[in-house]
């Protein structure tokens, strides 16, 4: 894994922990995804979803997640001191990235197609939905899977740990933490996927340091498997992305690849020095 940005700002002198950015991070998880990680894990453990009133009726729902997401880059830009650009809130990536953020977006897009795949591998609870979302509330949901979740679950996060200056093992296990508890839903395979799924964005966001490709990746994904787009547009949409994903990845490897040693020539002594011209005993 690369290492992070050296660019990054540290915490003030006098300031021992990260106590205030982790409560944010913490809390920020439990409005915006409390509710739906109970019903995730309801269903994970019974198989359906039989909530007390007073859970939908006081808990944030997910609407409540936009205004989550906005206060808490706000309280981490004015109240912890974090840059935008320490918080991903900046157009050009950080580093030279093949293809820039496009580039990024397929290399994260291909990893997160890689964990739902791996995770259909693994049983999953038998739980279907009573009726199927409309389109209008699938676009609305796919919009809060794109800014919310990377807003708290990867912009928000990285900005700590990388001030932390915490290793890309920590990270990875932080962002899986997050992440796959309302994904339960999907059954034990929601640890699969989401190691699967962190590492392809670990690998990408220490490099490229903004967030704007990633919420490209997740809003791409749901809307290849929603109604409001059209079956040719939504294959052909996750096509052009995983091809882009791997080709990115290929010129990726060849550019951190090490060079190759050259041959020595007839004329050298494998040294770059003639033989002719070394002393002899």
């Amino acid at each position: 894994m690369p290492h992070s940005s050296p660019h990054t700002r540290p915490y003030p002198t006098g300031r021992p922990s990260a106590t205030r950015d982790w409560c944010l991070i913490i809390a920020g998880f439990l409005l915006a995804f409390g509710l739906a990680t109970i019903c995730a894990v309801q269903i994970l453990l019974t198989g359906g979803i039989d909530l007390p009133a007073w859970t939908v009726r006081y808990l944030p729902g997910m609407k409540a997640g936009f205004i989550v997401a906005a206060a808490a880059l706000l309280l981490a830009r004015w109240w912890l001191g974090h840059r935008s650009a320490d918080l991903g809130l900046a157009l050009r990536t950080r580093r030279p990235f093949p293809y820039g953020g496009l580039g990024a977006t397929a290399v994260a897009y291909l990893g997160m197609w890689v964990g739902f795949e791996v995770m259909r591998l693994f049983p999953a609870p038998d739980y279907t939905p009573a009726h199927r979302s409309s389109a209008g509330d699938q676009f609305v949901a796919n919009l809060h899977s794109a800014l919310v979740e990377e807003t708290l679950l990867l912009a928000l996060p990285m900005a700590v740990m990388t001030r932390l200056r915490w290793s890309w093992q920590a990270q990875l296990a932080v962002l899986v933490a997050l992440r796959v508890p309302f994904h339960l839903y999907y059954g034990y395979g929601a640890l699969a996927l989401g190691l699967v799924w962190m590492c392809g964005y670990v690998l990408v966001y220490r490099q490229v340091g903004v967030v704007w490709p990633f919420m490209l990746t997740h809003f791409a994904y749901n809307s290849a498997h929603a109604d409001y787009l059209p079956p040719t547009a939504r294959s052909l949409m996750g096509f052009a992305l995983l091809v882009g994903g791997v080709a990115t990845l290929v010129r990726l490897a060849r550019r951190t690849a090490p060079p190759a040693a050259q041959p020595p020539t007839a004329a050298t002594d494998g040294q770059g020095r003639d033989p002719l011209s070394v002393p002899r005993p």
